[in-house]
């Protein structure tokens, strides 16, 4: 209950005050995605490249973190895609959208904001946002990518190694992972400019996701119910259960990393899947409508995390 209290609350009390400040129209949704941006572009990055350039280069124990989820994210992108064309009437973009919406975190919005503030929990939780962003939303973009399309299947490859680091995020975390293997340290004024950047990251992301559901037109449930709850089953039951199965499995042992992966699976899903699915024009409705609805569990599973783990 302490860790609740203590931790949980004020995050939650956070994106709380962004609800309140689009509810009263004190902001309104074109600012919530002028701070998302700030965040996406700015802010984040440079704490990630400062959490990063700041410690060792990715060990065993970063091995069999990044297996765990690994082997759970594929599992449940690739059984979200067989069975929502199973379960309902989906074209296979569609089925793309669903099972990318089923298995991509918040983890930029929510989750790392947290795991910044746990000590030990940072740099696992990196890691994990570096599986992510290299490989799953790359194949998430992939299962949407109308099956006509014209480019070059060798064209296609390329694109689908180097899109995630065009994000800047995962460009961030790879840039400081490389740097602390070139043994270089960060120092001075260059190790306080990435600090200072990098703690507007936290509260603004968490007060943008706030303001985001408070501005934005989300669906009516009921016509959705199903779908929605095929993506809330496989994403806050289905791939937490696999991945801390297999972390268990692995022996992966230090507390930090288990309570980071824990964090990592049990985050709502992401509002990038909603922007993704945008991009692409298909299942708009029901992505929105999952992100509102797992972001309200979220606030079960994150606790319960944080009182199991820390």
């Amino acid at each position: 209950m302490y860790a609740v209290i203590n931790l949980a609350l004020p995050v939650f009390a956070i994106i709380a005050a962004g609800v309140l400040a689009g509810r009263f129209q004190l902001m309104t949704g074109a600012e919530a995605q002028a701070l998302n941006k700030f965040v996406f572009r700015f802010a984040m990055p440079a704490a990630l490249f400062g959490l990063t350039a700041g410690t060792a280069p990715p060990g065993p124990e970063d091995f069999s973190l990044a297996l765990s989820y690994g082997i759970a994210a594929f599992t449940a992108i690739f059984g979200a895609y067989l069975l929502s064309q199973l379960l309902f009437p989906l074209t296979k973009e569609e089925a793309g959208a669903h099972a990318l919406s089923s298995t991509l975190g918040n983890a930029v919005f929510l989750g790392l904001p947290i795991a910044l503030t746990i000590e030990g929990w940072g740099r696992p939780f990196v890691v994990l946002m570096l599986v992510e962003g290299i490989f799953i939303i790359a194949i998430g973009a992939a299962l949407m990518t109308p099956r006509d399309s014209a480019m070059a299947l060798s064209n296609r490859a390329v694109k689908f190694v180097t899109d995630p680091f065009r994000n800047p995020l995962v460009a961030a975390a790879a840039a400081g992972f490389a740097y602390s293997a070139s043994g270089f340290s960060l120092a001075g004024p260059f190790e306080l400019f990435f600090n200072i950047l990098g703690r507007a990251a936290g509260p603004t992301a968490l007060f943008s996701l706030g303001l985001f559901l408070a501005t934005h037109q989300f669906p009516a449930i009921g016509a959705v119910a199903g779908r929605v709850a095929s993506i809330a089953a496989i994403k806050m039951l289905a791939l937490p259960m696999i991945a801390l199965g297999i972390a268990h499995f692995l022996g992966l042992g230090d507390p930090a990393y288990r309570g980071a992966l824990a964090l990592f699976v049990f985050v709502p899903s992401g509002v990038a899947s909603f922007i993704i699915a945008s991009q692409y024009g298909v299942y708009q409705t029901e992505t929105a409508a999952a992100v509102s609805v797992t972001t309200l569990l979220s606030i079960l599973t994150i606790s319960g995390v944080l009182i199991a783990f820390t």
